[in-house]
């Protein structure tokens, strides 16, 4: 032991310091593409193209973490879940908390068609996009003229639960149907390219990384008293690392943490489990036909999943970065401070609703102090903090 850690505690934290790993995704031809990103981004800040005036940007604030601060998402109704900052997406294999798309842009889509988010359809984005000079030239420029679009009425989707949408839908020809299902991916792939970008600054817990690596001692000095008990912590007793690690602070998998029911929240959200259903049914999914690989190594990993009541209730691991900015936490909202979310921990979770709680989780008996010391390790992972 050195330096009051363990061998296993220092490599831990050496393992905090390893950079993460930035792929363009092979199932998005456009990742990467410069001129994508700027239209990509552009459809994120913007309302016009959906036609209830929703945008990325009113769940995904950059002000907010690119979350919104509610407990859970509203758009033109309240949905069952917290909305997630988008932080260092391109890192990630799994989308949604559920883990139910397994690419960026498979995950833009649900929001756009979804009743309870921003209620577009493909008639609605075709049109909107067609009636606008500005979207529609940038659009063209990238994938080409936009289709003869005099047959297309608005609403109009697949497996629409409203009878109008899906009778427009079912009096378009199959031609029309597979265009307008096109310009919806085409989009999706764009504001999967911007959504690639969007990054977290560095923070203080990334100069002590960095000199971590080469001068632990001299890192540590860098530390107040309370964070390195922080530290210490997270490494040690806490045993946070075990889901919360590398520079991102996640490890990209599913967890059931045995969070307690509250009013408002479902009994019957399974996690990763409907999860699972929903990405190898997604004609969107990395072995789909609107996928640009649909034989590479992302569709191949679609045949390893395994489906077992084992994953009811677990949920993805969310980033720690910027903590400060993405309150509440959890993927239900339901706690406000990290206070309340270190105490549910500190209890070793609760007995889950369904599944099983994670078995990494212990009781802790942590004084005032602590929690304190700890919570001042979390805020070195905020970009804010001087």
């Amino acid at each position: 032991m050195e330096f009051g850690f363990t061998e296993s505690e220092r490599q831990t934290i050496a393992h905090m310091a390893s950079t993460p790993e930035y792929a363009l995704d092979e199932t998005n031809q456009w990742d990467g593409n410069s001129e994508a990103i700027e239209f990509g981004e552009i459809l994120f800040f913007s309302p016009a193209w959906s036609s209830e005036g929703f945008a990325c940007v009113s769940c995904h604030d950059p002000e907010l973490g690119f979350a919104d601060g509610l407990r859970v998402s509203e758009g033109l109704e309240q949905t069952p879940r917290h909305s997630p900052s988008l932080f260092n997406l391109a890192s990630t294999t799994w989308f949604r908390w559920d883990g139910g798309c397994d690419s960026l842009w498979c995950q833009a889509i649900g929001p756009i068609e979804s009743a309870k988010e921003m209620g577009s359809s493909r008639a609605d984005v075709a049109l909107n996009l067609a009636r606008n000079p500005a979207l529609r030239s940038r659009y063209e420029s990238l994938f080409g003229p936009l289709p003869d679009l005099e047959n297309v009425v608005a609403p109009a989707k697949p497996d629409s639960n409203d009878t109008v949408t899906q009778e427009n839908w079912l009096a378009l020809s199959d031609t029309e149907q597979e265009e307008l299902t096109e310009i919806l991916v085409n989009i999706a792939k764009s504001i999967s390219a911007y959504e690639s970008t969007i990054r977290w600054n560095p923070s203080q817990i990334d100069a002590f990384l960095d000199i971590w690596t080469s001068d632990p001692p001299q890192a540590l000095s860098m530390l107040t008293p309370d964070e390195e008990a922080g530290l210490r912590l997270f490494v040690g007793d806490g045993s946070c690392h075990l889901c919360h690690s590398g520079r991102d602070f996640r490890n990209d998998a599913f967890h059931n943490i045995g969070l307690p029911l509250e009013d408002g929240i479902s009994e019957v959200d399974t996690g990763r489990y409907q999860g699972i259903d929903m990405v190898l049914a997604s004609p969107f999914n990395a072995k789909g036909i609107w996928s640009d690989e649909p034989e590479g190594w992302k569709a191949e990993r679609l045949d390893r999943l395994v489906q077992g009541t084992e994953q009811l209730g677990q949920f993805k691991t969310p980033s720690l970065r910027n903590l400060s900015q993405t309150a509440p936490y959890m993927h239900t909202g339901q706690y406000d401070s990290l206070e309340e979310v270190l105490a549910h921990y500190m209890l070793g979770g609760h007995s889950a609703p369904q599944g099983h709680t994670d078995e990494t989780l212990v009781p802790l008996t942590w004084s005032q102090d602590e929690i304190d010391a700890m919570i001042a390790f979390l805020s070195m992972l905020d970009e804010h903090t001087p």
